[in-house]
């Protein structure tokens, strides 16, 4: 028998263990994190943004329109919090900021503490008005 057969045939074993029993899951959700926003008025949009950031950059002092979830794809982001805390998120970890101002005024809100890119995946649930078009 040649020697990739073996490995062959146990390939096709466990692909046809997995066609054979209906009730094998193939996949899996995992909740990331989960943060109560309260009661949300008005007519709403949820927006999906990738923020990447060079390394070394900086995002200055701003508002949130309303709130949001983040989840950190790739790098790092150190965020400067309202009560002077700073804490730095890496790849897999989420943080939530809710809306208004979440950072001291006057000061960079976060940046990318690493050499390497930053990438992060914002979720935001926000006023209709204040959501920008497609593009």
């Amino acid at each position: 028998m040649p020697p990739f057969t073996l490995p062959l045939l146990a390939t096709a074993a466990a692909a046809v263990t997995l066609i054979a029993d209906p009730g094998a899951k193939q996949y899996q959700g995992k909740v990331l994190d989960e943060v109560p926003i309260g009661e949300v008025a008005g007519q709403r949009v949820m927006k999906m943004t990738e923020l990447v950031m060079a390394p070394g950059a900086a995002i200055p002092p701003h508002q949130h329109a309303g709130p949001g979830m983040r989840y950190v794809m790739e790098g790092a982001i150190a965020i400067t919090w309202a009560d002077g805390r700073t804490e730095t998120y890496s790849k897999g970890s989420t943080y939530y900021e809710g809306p208004g101002g979440n950072h001291p005024p006057g000061q960079m809100s976060a940046r990318n503490p690493t050499d390497q890119t930053t990438r992060v995946l914002i979720v935001e649930v926000l006023p209709q008005q204040q959501a920008s078009a497609p593009k």
